[in-house]
């Protein structure tokens, strides 16, 4: 069998496709970023302690998801949709938010609710995080979902020389009805993943 520059025989390595999208706007994040990390939530369990020496476990909510994307850019934001050049707008008010040049985004209060999705493949034709793999022998993909999230925040670091900045997004894990506002899917050869429809924040996840 032969191993693919994605090293997916043994492991996903080195390849990931990463799109963030208001509903509006979608911008891939993978053509400027270097590292992933997901924390999922953890479920909450306690103890309470009885009179007989004997234990109840008491539960509780799952708490926040993070996603922390580290990556190089060399401008403010993304002026349209597509591969991003900045991520200061994606926090600063919303994805690709200035389309002039010079880009000007300044800090806002305003929360952007984003679905942001990752998506690992052997697939050469999908381009984001969003899109389907194909259905055939030996391709395959693994994909992260979390829908109406929020980017919290966007620092830089200058002190190895280099200007690296790093993205975070935090979200819940059900909304107000308790429908799932995060999944993780798999899918290979003739059963593959399909592409998520259109996000509609609040009603239209994936």
């Amino acid at each position: 069998m032969t191993i693919t520059t994605y090293g997916d025989y043994d492991a996903w390595q080195r390849h990931a496709l990463i799109s963030v999208d208001d509903g509006t706007t979608a911008v891939d994040l993978h053509t400027k970023t270097s590292s992933i990390n997901l924390e999922i939530g953890e479920r909450s369990v306690d103890i309470i302690e009885l009179l007989n020496m004997g234990q109840i476990m008491k539960y509780g909510p799952i708490g926040l998801t993070t996603v922390t994307i580290e990556g190089y850019v060399l401008e403010a934001g993304t002026i349209i949709a597509g591969a991003t050049t900045g991520f200061w707008d994606i926090f600063a008010d919303k994805p690709a938010s200035d389309s002039s040049n010079p880009q000007q985004v300044s800090i806002s209060n305003n929360v952007t609710r984003l679905r942001i999705s990752i998506l690992f493949t052997n697939d050469s034709g999908a381009d984001q995080g969003s899109d389907a793999v194909t259905s055939g022998a030996g391709y395959k993909g693994l994909r992260f979902v979390m829908a109406d999230c929020c980017c919290t925040s966007n620092s830089y670091d200058f002190t190895d020389g280099v200007m690296k900045t790093t993205l975070t997004f935090k979200g819940r894990a059900f909304d107000a009805s308790a429908a799932a506002l995060i999944k993780l899917e798999s899918g290979k050869d003739t059963s593959p993943l399909t592409a998520l429809a259109s996000y509609t924040a609040g009603t239209t996840y994936w």
